[in-house]
Order: structure tokens, then C-alpha cells, then sequence
């Protein structure tokens, strides 16, 4: 058992690894990943903050992953299939693996907006991107006919 008290684990500033064109840059957001803390290998949880004129990630959905979403503080708009709806503190959302609806998060507002995001971790998924030559695959980012896009460069610590 691990007990991880209020700020011990640590913020990670988050950096997008998408390939580019779409890469997203840095500043979007920052996590605290809990289950990493735990050494847990079957979901993972992140204690999210998505800031001010951010967005999560590009608009996807998962083949064999379930996503939950659970709003703690501020407010998000949520995209679903070019739907925007606005959510709150208490508001949940699920998207459930395999059903083709493509999502992303939108912080709207003037403040950051804190949720937990979990997910299974599925070692078979296959992240889709509709309108994108992009897939997420077990091998890495490829375009849709399967051609594996360059691999970035990581920054020296």
C-alpha cells in the first residue's frame, strides 16, 4: 500500500509529443500522474490542470481504452464530434474504448481548470485522429497508411 499525501507527488509541466504539424508545444498543461507514484500498471490517474486558452491534446478516440474524466475545480468545454458542451465541478464524462467519438478539452476561461483523467492502459491500443494523417500506435506515432512519422528529438536534462 501507498499513501500519498496532498503534494507529494510532484507537477509535471506537460509537453506535447505529437509529431509535427501537430505538435501542441508546452504550457498547455500540468499533471500530477498518482498511479505512476503507486507503481499501479493496469490504469493510470492523473490529477490534471489544463490553463488558461490550453487544449488537452488533438480530437481522438481510443480502440481499446476506456477515458474518465472527473471535474474538480473551474470550468472546460468539452469537444465531442464538433459538440461543445461546458462542464463544471462534479461533472463526469466516459468515453468508452472502441466507440468512435473524438474528443478534446478546452480551457475557455481566465483560470485553470483541475480534474482526475483516468484510463486503462491497454498495451494493443490504437489512438485514432479523425481529420489527421495521425495514428497512435504500440510503435509510435505513424500516418494513416501505417509509415511511422520521425522520432523527436529529446531535450538534454
Amino acid at each position: 500500500m501507498a499513501i500519498f499525501r496532498k503534494d507529494a507527488v510532484p507537477v509535471t509541466d506537460g509537453v506535447s509529443n505529437y509529431p509535427d504539424p501537430y505538435n501542441q508545444g508546452a504550457g498547455n498543461l500540468s499533471f500530477r500522474h498518482l498511479t505512476e507514484a503507486g507503481g499501479l500498471t493496469q490504469f493510470g490517474i492523473a490529477l490534471e490542470t489544463l490553463h488558461p486558452g490550453g487544449q488537452s491534446s488533438q480530437m481522438h478516440w481510443e480502440e481499446h481504452e476506456d477515458e474518465f474524466l472527473y471535474m474538480l475545480h473551474g470550468a472546460l468545454t468539452v469537444i465531442e464530434n464538433g459538440e461543445e458542451s461546458v462542464i463544471g465541478p462534479g461533472d463526469a464524462c466516459c468515453w468508452k474504448a472502441g466507440v468512435q467519438v473524438a474528443h478534446t478539452l478546452r480551457n475557455h476561461t481566465a483560470e485553470p481548470a483541475t480534474y482526475l483523467i483516468a484510463g486503462t492502459r491497454h498495451p494493443e491500443n490504437i489512438c485514432h485522429y479523425p481529420g489527421l494523417d495521425l495514428l497512435a500506435t504500440p510503435q509510435g506515432y505513424t500516418h494513416l497508411d501505417g509509415t511511422p512519422y520521425p522520432q523527436r528529438k529529446q531535450a538534454n536534462a
